[in-house]
């Protein structure tokens, strides 16, 4: 292979590692004229995004703020283990026994589901993955709040309309309830009707259960016909969830205040009562307006959970801790001076022992970090501690194929042979040696991050990431700048 080929790759792979760097995001405002709000969409979700909907079109692009992104062990965050009721879900379907198949496709849509409310959280680069069957693990890096993170992610979501039993509703006193807020006779229920409770905030703005109230049990409509849900101001400014249903939805929601006129309608998101309109006449157009005693940020959860849907089965944490970011600072900390000291001492070892080829070694060296720092980037990676160790041991791996090429160089010049004799034959007796070291390393980091859970694959990816670029700056650029050092300065004796 010709030096000004192996030039032109080189210049390439730089090009690509500069381009991941430095890559913008292009991001598309588009108006719609029906929803009559603002949407910022990619690239990809405009080719998705109805051509007749789109009022105003305008293209911004946008410089990444990280190079790199930071996992929850580095930038601090939440973290929780989530779990399925499933025996309250068989006791919503009055199943006796689950079946596997029903388990599984309940855990997928789960999966599905969170995916969708958390992509619009607004939390950077999150982390959906399964542990075992029956547990998800959620990783919300740089997310501060974790009661907010906890009604997004743990919001069954869940809508019902129940008409209100006014009649039963106005016979509940004070004391039939004992100090837990519990119903003491419960005979006053009738059996077509279910007790709940009216939710509302205290004057410490604490959301809590303010009175019982008793709805029909039948559920005149629910969340699955809705199509779009977005937070508005009323008014008096106030935010208001307002919600279009579907078609069906909105022939269905016409029939229902049509026929119940001069009843109230109770709207239940989760088992709380969030508002009780009297229906003053028949709503048509499929349009629904909900108004509570909520802050604009809780609205637009409420919106963000509606639009999502509801999950087919309830959520329990099993496991949910905050994570500072004073301990992901240390770590990086940590984790650049074990990096720094690690290159140095390498840098030094090969000056050292290897003298002007040493120099070579740690040329690529040097550029095998820039090439690994660029394709994490340009895979939009998201680092954490087990990456940065990954990074590390990359370090240390950077020399190796070059101890092994340096070694049998250093033979054929004892067996006699010329300069460039001698770095051609090293190259390709090491060759092979190289790669099945490299091949058998490599195997073992695609079975941990096929089988290893999060921060393990962090690790096996920046490895094997490294090992493939350790075989290129290794073989491929010592070898060229080899041969440049030979011709430039007409070298009679290597320094090796």
């Amino acid at each position: 292979m010709n030096k000004p080929f192996r030039i032109l790759v080189i210049l390439i792979v730089l090009g690509i590692a500069v381009w991941g760097f430095s890559s913008t995001y292009k991001w598309y405002f588009v108006f719609s004229e029906e929803d009559r709000e603002l949407t910022t969409l990619t690239a990809e979700q405009l080719t998705e995004y109805p051509r007749d909907k789109r009022l105003q079109i305008k293209e911004m692009k946008k410089l990444r703020s990280r190079i790199i992104n930071l996992g929850l062990d580095l930038q601090g965050g939440i973290y929780m283990v989530l779990e399925p009721d499933y025996e309250e879900m068989k006791r919503r379907q009055g199943s006796v026994e689950l079946t596997s198949l029903e388990m599984k496709d309940a855990m997928r849509r789960v999966m599905e589901i969170l995916r969708n409310r958390i992509d619009k959280f607004g939390v950077s680069e999150p982390s959906i993955t399964t542990q075992g069957e029956d547990r998800i693990v959620v990783e919300l890096p740089g997310s501060k709040d974790p009661d907010r993170a906890k009604s997004v992610v743990m919001g069954r979501g869940l809508l019902e309309f129940h008409l209100v039993d006014e009649e039963t509703s106005a016979k509940l006193k004070r004391d039939m309830f004992d100090e837990t807020g519990t119903l003491i006779d419960g005979s006053i229920i009738p059996e077509d009707s279910q007790l709940s409770y009216f939710w509302g905030k205290n004057k410490f703005d604490v959301l809590e259960r303010q009175r019982a109230v008793v709805l029909d049990k039948e559920v005149l409509l629910d969340g699955s016909a809705i199509k779009r849900a977005q937070v508005q101001s009323d008014q008096f400014g106030k935010p208001e969830i307002v919600f279009s249903l579907s078609t069906e939805g909105a022939k269905q929601f016409l029939r229902i205040t049509e026929a119940n006129v001069g009843k109230r309608l109770a709207v239940v998101l989760d088992g709380k009562i969030l508002m009780m309109p009297l229906i003053r006449e028949r709503i048509p157009g499929g349009q629904v307006r909900i108004t509570g005693d909520f802050t604009m940020k809780e609205a637009q959860d409420s919106a963000l959970i509606l639009r999502a849907g509801a999950f087919p089965v309830p959520l329990q944490i099993a496991e949910q801790r905050t994570i500072g970011p004073s301990l992901g600072g240390d770590s990086i900390q940590a984790g650049i001076r074990a990096a720094i000291i690690g290159s140095i001492l390498v840098i030094v070892f090969m000056l050292l022992y290897y003298k002007l080829s040493g120099v070579i070694a740690d040329i690529a060296l040097a550029l095998n970090l820039f090439l690994l720092l660029g394709g994490l980037a340009w895979l939009n990676f998201t680092l954490t501690l087990p990456g940065i160790a990954g990074m590390i041991l990359t370090v240390g791996m950077a020399v190796d194929a070059n101890v092994i090429i340096f070694e049998r160089i250093k033979e054929e010049v004892r067996n006699g042979k010329t300069v460039t004799a001698a770095i051609q034959s090293g190259y390709e007796k090491a060759f092979r040696t190289i790669l099945d070291a490299n091949m058998t390393t490599l195997i073992a980091t695609f079975v941990l991050s096929q089988f290893g859970s999060g921060p393990i694959k962090g690790f096996a990816i920046t490895l094997s990431i490294g090992i493939v670029i350790n075989m290129f700056t290794s073989i491929f650029v010592t070898k060229l700048l080899y041969a440049l050092g030979v011709d430039i300065f007409k070298v009679k004796r290597l320094s090796i």
